[in-house]
């Protein structure tokens, strides 16, 4: 099932467990054409959250999130987002990356975030409550 997220929603759904956050829109192309493989992925993975945003409504999570192109894909583990992607991903692709995610060393994942982070300048928090 999919479910739309909203900003006062997005840190409490995402604290825990394994989630599938997308940004997307009805108007965008990119969007229409990944929805069916989002369709496929939700069909074979059932258990599995997957939480939709629409940017144009919930402009704080788009920038919060740092988006540029849609759909964006971001998989949650625990409350950090272990994997992004940008534009249209397979839904074999999809479930390949997230029983990734699903069997990382979280700790590891926590330590690769903070790497990346001091590489890029940005700072903040892996469960994207802002910046500090």
């Amino acid at each position: 099932m999919i479910n739309a997220l909203s900003a006062d929603q997005h840190d409490t759904v995402l604290a825990q467990g394994l989630a599938v956050l997308v940004f997307r829109t009805a108007e965008s192309r990119a969007c229409q054409n990944f929805q069916p493989e989002l369709d496929s992925f939700v069909a074979q993975h059932p258990v599995v959250q997957v939480w939709c945003v629409d940017p144009t409504r919930e402009g704080d999570l788009a920038k919060v999130h740092g988006l540029s192109v849609l759909p964006t894909i971001v998989i949650y583990r625990d409350g950090l987002p272990a994997r992004r992607f940008h534009g249209v991903i397979s839904a074999a692709d999809l479930t390949e990356e997230v029983d990734e995610v699903a069997n990382a060393d979280m700790d590891e994942e926590y330590r690769d975030w903070m790497v990346e982070s001091l590489q890029s300048g940005v700072v903040g928090s892996p469960f994207l409550g802002g910046p500090y």
